[in-house]
């Protein structure tokens, strides 16, 4: 009978610590753009589902890391200081966007695009991309930064318009509050094909860069970069990664 008891007793201690190992970091905490929209993520006002490509991805990344999703919605130029700081995990960055790049530890690139111009009227062919935008106002995202624009920007070749939400850029230029807008081609690509603008929009060409998208985590989070990098590379490999860009690109925007 005292056999018996003490093994009741070893098997609850053991239930008890492995239900509070499972507990001390069950949460993958993601710094997100509060204002992000399709097709890469927002959240229904009513049900509060969350969805998007980003969203696809990270529940992906949860289930293999065997963690529950929790979202910090934040700014834009907050999410680096918010993942030093631990307030959240991780983030979608490309290291070029960063203050202290060398303060995170980033996994292999999770998306690849290009930021490109689009206006109203037909790119010249004999024409430069410079001779095209130079003089004009461009729409540009609040609290984001384009260091492939600064020189132009500086010295007044480019006029800023910042925008609060990724969803009005288009709808600025459809209005002529801007000449230009400046945006990554894929948000461009869903943006164009999702709605039914008066106008048409051209994409005018791009400078050449391409945006390296990769999982921005703290520096505590070194020793489980291998086992995150396998599961994105399995994304890659099974091609689970195209199908979730696929779905996510063919949405339908909904007017909210």
């Amino acid at each position: 009978m005292f056999r018996n008891l003490v093994l009741s007793l070893f098997l609850s201690c053991v239930i008890i610590q492995e239900a509070n190992a499972a507990s001390e970091h069950q949460d993958l905490v993601v710094a997100v753009i509060f204002a992000d929209g399709l097709p890469f993520y927002v959240v229904d006002d009513k049900t509060q589902q969350t969805s998007g490509l980003l969203n696809d991805i990270l529940l992906k990344l949860a289930q293999s890391l065997q963690m529950d999703l929790r979202y910090s919605p934040t700014a834009r130029n907050k999410i680096e200081q918010d993942i030093i700081s631990a307030k959240a995990d991780v983030g979608f960055l490309d290291p070029r966007w960063l203050n202290t790049p060398e303060s995170m530890v980033f996994s292999e690139p999770v998306l690849t695009y290009q930021h490109a111009f689009y206006g109203l009227v037909a790119p010249r062919k004999n024409l430069s991309l410079g001779s095209q935008v130079k003089g004009k106002t461009v729409c540009l995202r609040e609290n984001f930064n384009y260091p492939e624009l600064e020189d132009w920007l500086e010295k007044g070749e480019l006029t800023s318009v910042r925008v609060s939400k990724e969803t009005r850029l288009f709808d600025m230029l459809q209005l002529s509050r801007c000449d230009l807008v400046y945006t990554n081609t894929l948000r461009a690509q869903w943006t164009i094909n999702s709605h039914d603008f008066d106008k048409a929009v051209y994409q005018l060409g791009t400078l050449g860069e391409v945006d390296k998208i990769s999982l921005a985590f703290s520096q505590s989070w070194l020793s489980r970069m291998p086992e995150i990098n396998a599961a994105i590379a399995d994304m890659h490999r099974s091609g689970e990664l195209k199908q979730i860009i696929d779905k996510n690109m063919a949405l339908k925007y909904v007017k909210r």
